[in-house]
């Protein structure tokens, strides 16, 4: 367990946290900007592995700070259609990050841009807090955010999130990291294409050209949307012969029960040598495949992280749901908690 020096961001130290498991087998770094997941390495039957993309120095983590590289995303992850939205008759303008005007994670000045304070840290666990003002991005309420990183076993990587405020406010938060489970350190990072997946989901919230939920819950079935199985990423589009693109939210099988996992997906690394399965209370999981990033900075280790590098199972409430009384709500009072658990769960084979 140790705590360094990251770097200096608006005149602001940022930290650099490690963690382990008991048996000192699986081991984090986490840095206060963004609250972001820096390096999680894991077991594998031959040597440690890294399975998140992240960079060697802050500068990295701040170019790129569109892709939200391990951060928390919030106030609200995902979308938010058209800046706006109406809580108690008042509407409230939020920062619009998009070229066609919506929101996503929080806007420009979201959670994952801020720099955190480490509230609390011990050998298999750090707690990272931040007090975001009212008005903060455009939204009601000083919201009092905290996530508490924690490796309680060989291969379990948890995350617990909570949120007060002082005014009714929605709240969401979701993170960001982009996984490979056959490497994510350099001197080169390969992609995931022959990675397999499963959702545990027969539904998707369809969308319009701007990725904005209709409110119509869609079936995977015959689409390329369909990971019921585990089946590889890689699935060329019959019309056009490129690559498919995917940046979904996938509606959960299992009921949503606050603190009570259910399975929401699996990845297994191309070779069959490690399965990571994701395990969490939310209602959805986006799937984003990171197929538009285009990293001009080297990742760990000096990786060049090229084309679908990594992908995204961000668990959280179904996008722009502050629009659609019918999805799953999170909208908190004063005297409120808002809670989230998500756990990421690797074995070797």
């Amino acid at each position: 367990m140790a705590v360094k020096f990251f770097g200096s961001h608006q005149g602001r130290d940022v930290l650099a946290v490690d963690i382990q498991s008991p048996d000192g087998s699986t081991t984090a770094t986490i840095i206060t900007f963004g609250a972001a997941i820096h390096d999680l390495s894991v077991p594998t039957s031959t040597q440690p592995r890294s399975v998140i993309l992240g960079f060697d120095e802050l500068s990295g983590y701040v170019a790129n700070k569109q892709w939200h590289h391990g951060a928390v995303a919030g106030r609200v992850a995902n979308r938010i259609a058209r800046g706006q939205f109406t809580l108690d008759s008042t509407q409230y303008n939020i920062e619009s990050n998009e070229p066609t005007g919506h929101t996503c994670h929080g806007g420009n000045s979201g959670l994952g841009h801020r720099n955190w304070t480490l509230e609390k840290y011990d050998k298999s666990s750090a707690t990272l807090m931040y007090k975001s003002p009212d008005g903060d991005q455009g939204f009601p309420g000083n919201l009092q955010v905290s996530v508490t990183y924690s490796i309680p076993s060989t291969g379990v990587f948890r995350l617990d999130y909570k949120a007060q405020t002082d005014k009714r406010t929605p709240v969401s938060l979701t993170n960001h990291s982009f996984f490979n489970v056959d490497g994510a350190r350099g001197p080169a990072v390969h992609n995931n294409l022959q990675q397999k997946l499963t959702i545990d989901a027969d539904q998707y919230t369809a969308v319009d050209k701007d990725l904005i939920p209709t409110g119509e819950l869609a079936d995977v079935a015959g689409t390329p949307f369909d990971f019921r199985e585990s089946r590889s990423i890689e699935l060329l589009d019959d019309r056009s012969g490129s690559p498919f693109h995917y940046d979904l939210n996938y509606v959960l099988r299992s009921p949503s029960i606050p603190g009570k996992l259910h399975r929401g997906a699996e990845l297994i690394s191309s070779n069959n040598d490690l399965t990571m399965e994701c395990w969490t209370d939310q209602p959805g999981i986006q799937f984003f495949d990171g197929a538009p990033m285009d990293l001009k900075d080297r990742g760990l280790g000096g990786a060049m992280n090229g084309y679908r590098a990594g992908l995204c199972l961000e668990t959280q409430l179904w996008p722009d749901y502050i629009h659609h009384p019918s999805f799953p709500q999170s909208v908190i009072s004063p005297g409120d908690t808002y809670t989230h658990t998500t756990e990421y769960r690797f074995t070797k084979a």
